[in-house]
């Protein structure tokens, strides 16, 4: 039983064996696995920061639309309330207008009636309540 185990604990290597062209061919094929994979992985790598940089471009040029959107929607409203006020002050105007004209027709018309009535002598002029 202890001779099975010092064997198997003894047993040589197969790479020492194998010589010098064993040795070189074996780590030029590891050497070469490993460029080929770094090399990808330095690809992979490259690749995913042009896609998160893209996407933070995207997100980027996305909220300066929003931004500009919200900056319109923010003028559109000020444009609407001065535009209220403006309609608003030309109601105010245009009733004050035509109450003043009315205002100076009634006045007319007694000056007239009164007038008239003064004229055609019917009696003391007496002024109307309003």
């Amino acid at each position: 039983m202890s001779e099975s185990i010092s064997q198997a604990e003894v047993r040589t290597l197969r790479m020492p064996e194998a010589g010098v062209i064993m040795t070189v061919v074996t780590s030029g094929s590891n050497l070469t696995e490993k460029v080929i994979l770094g090399g990808f992985g330095v690809v992979k790598m490259v690749r995913g920061e042009l896609i998160r940089a893209t996407g933070a471009g995207i997100d980027w040029i996305e909220s300066i639309h929003h931004s500009a959107f919200k900056i319109i929607r923010e003028a559109v409203l000020r444009v609407d309330g001065l535009s209220q006020e403006a309609v608003d002050g030309l109601e105010s105007v245009s009733m004050a207008v035509m109450r003043t004209v009315r205002g100076s027709g009634e006045a007319v018309g007694e000056v007239v009636s009164r007038t008239a009535e003064s004229l055609a002598g019917k009696g003391a002029v007496t002024p109307k309540a309003a």
